[in-house]
């Protein structure tokens, strides 16, 4: 007589007997897989993990933790060649803010916008070491990241100042205006018809009358007509606080208003005004003040020269 299994039928109180035998068979089987399942868990609950589960996990753990702290002492040193680079374009930095003519950034400052405030970086791991390299790697970045905003703040202004200065350079007087002798220099002097000592304010450069007269540099003609002793004259205006006059003209070929260049003929040599003989009466000023011509001739480069220069350089 074969066995037979009953189920407990909590409704009515009783056990009743399993007669389909399909079911007997995986009601038996699936007793017999609870408890084995709950015996192996609970020996290696009780045993101290004598089936070596845990292990297996703890070594895992603790190789992932070991390649951690490698690319972790790998990205330390890249921060610190970094670190290295940054303090080398700091150093630069100087050097090109003096060669575009800035004052350097003032040391207080720097410390201000590199320093900053250190926030300090905690992480509760269970391995000390790999804490306190996390916490050294997000320290550097932030530093290193108010380093370089610093730096780009500065390149900036460099960049803005650089643009300007080549602006400036094209507008400065640097040329001769003609071709001629020197006569009389920047200073006091004796009149030669009043016979009185006065301030002379430019040059004269002797030429016959219609010689060519050129700009001295970039600008925009401020004023076209006859003042005085000083006859037809032709005034440019090149910003940056510089003012050019030239005087004593037989011929102007510009207006008020217009934009004129470096070495861009303006006008013709005569002798209207004030003279005892033909010549251009050529002055510089600044800021209101005026300037010994001289100062501003590069080279004593004349006209014809200086295009020859250009041209030079365009073809290089």
């Amino acid at each position: 007589m074969g066995k037979k299994f009953f189920y407990l039928d909590t409704e009515n109180l009783s056990f009743n007997e399993i007669k389909n035998i399909r079911l007997k068979v995986f009601v038996f089987v699936l007793l017999i897989v609870v408890f084995s399942l709950g015996f192996l868990f609970a020996l290696n609950y009780f045993t101290g993990d004598i089936l070596g589960f845990g292990k297996v996990r703890a070594e895992k753990l603790q190789s992932e933790n070991n390649l951690l702290k490698k690319q972790l002492e790998v990205l330390r040193e890249k921060f610190n060649q970094v670190e290295s680079i940054v303090a080398k374009l700091l150093e630069q930095d100087r050097e090109l803010r003096l060669a575009v003519d800035l004052k350097p950034i003032d040391e207080d400052i720097k410390k201000v916008g590199v320093g900053g405030v250190e926030k300090k970086y905690e992480f509760n791991f269970s391995d000390k070491e790999v804490g306190e390299l996390l916490a050294e790697s997000f320290s550097k970045i932030e530093r290193l990241e108010r380093e370089l905003r610093l730096q780009q703040k500065s390149y900036e202004e460099i960049y803005r100042q650089y643009k300007t200065n080549q602006e400036k350079f094209k507008r400065i007087p640097a040329i001769l205006p003609l071709k001629g002798s020197l006569t009389s220099k920047f200073g006091y002097r004796k009149h030669p018809i009043l016979g009185v000592w006065a301030m002379h304010e430019g040059v004269d450069l002797v030429v016959d009358v219609g010689t060519p007269v050129y700009a001295t540099g970039d600008g925009v003609v401020s004023y076209v007509g006859y003042r005085g002793r000083y006859g037809l004259l032709v005034e440019i205006d090149h910003g940056f606080g510089y003012v050019t006059l030239y005087a004593h003209l037989s011929k102007a070929f510009v207006k008020e208003g217009q934009k004129v260049k470096r070495g861009d003929k303006i006008a013709l040599s005569g002798a209207t005004g004030l003279v005892t003989a033909p010549h251009l009466h050529y002055e510089v000023w600044k800021d209101g003040v005026p300037q010994n011509p001289l100062n501003y001739f590069f080279e004593d480069i004349e006209p014809d020269k200086y295009k020859e220069l250009v041209q030079e350089a365009s073809n290089n």
